[in-house]
């Protein structure tokens, strides 16, 4: 089977079908994902079986060696892993990504994604939780384009977040998500051209100083996603 005892074992305690079903796709498609980051750097047998994908205490996703697995590429049994992954979910969809992070970086790289639903958010919404400049974005979108962007502007912020390690405990108007004018300013844009480059501006209170993070995102009928990658903070 391609969960450990661990996982297993937090398989077996969640009641709700759903939440099983979400749980289950999500942890198979990051051991996926991240076996296949692991690859390109550390040529080894990178089996499902041998990765764990576990959680903090703040219940955010961390890769490592399987306790009862042997050694691979060099790391030892229950030895984290250097890669950061995220995992996001909803309506039996999942989104995933995974980040190599080198040992130099002191744990500065994250990876954050999110997934989310297209559904009306209201001008209190709005006023509550987006910058003055994140509202106009939205505000001066077509009646039909309005819903989409803020909706994307939202999943953005929480993908943002996540790479900070900081969830939505803070106040989202620290944190200012727009498209990028020139998204050649980003070269990591996937071919096809259905994810643009976003910047997301975050305030002192989210980052020493301010800085700059850059993310993806792009849409699906009835849904949006955001990627965001911390590391080129101050870019």
């Amino acid at each position: 089977m391609a969960l450990t005892s661990a996982e297993r074992q937090r398989f077996q305690g969640l009641r709700l079908p759903k939440r099983r079903e979400e749980w289950l796709a999500g942890r198979l498609t990051a051991k996926l994902v991240v076996a296949r980051a692991l690859e390109a750097t550390y040529p080894g047998r990178w089996s499902l079986p041998a990765l764990e994908i576990s959680s903090e205490p703040s219940r955010r996703p961390f890769a490592r060696l399987a306790p009862e697995a042997g050694a691979v590429a060099g790391f030892g049994a229950g030895e984290p892993l250097p890669v950061s992954v995220s995992i996001s979910h909803i309506d039996g969809w999942v989104l995933c990504a995974a980040m190599i992070v080198t040992p130099k970086d002191g744990g500065g790289q994250a990876l954050g994604v999110d997934l989310g639903t297209v559904e009306e958010r209201s001008a209190a919404f709005l006023r509550d939780f987006f910058t003055e400049e994140e509202q106009r974005y939205v505000e001066d979108a077509p009646a039909a384009v309005r819903g989409p962007r803020a909706n994307q502007v939202w999943c953005a912020k929480e993908a943002v977040l996540k790479a900070l390690g900081l969830g939505l405990t803070v106040d989202t108007r620290d944190l200012c998500c727009l498209p990028l004018a020139d998204p050649t300013e980003w070269p990591l844009v996937p071919g096809g051209g259905s994810w643009r480059p976003f910047a997301a501006c975050c305030g002192g209170t989210l980052v020493p100083g301010g800085g700059t993070i850059r993310g993806l995102w792009t849409g699906f009928p009835g849904l949006v996603a955001a990627l965001a990658a911390r590391g080129q903070i101050g870019t």
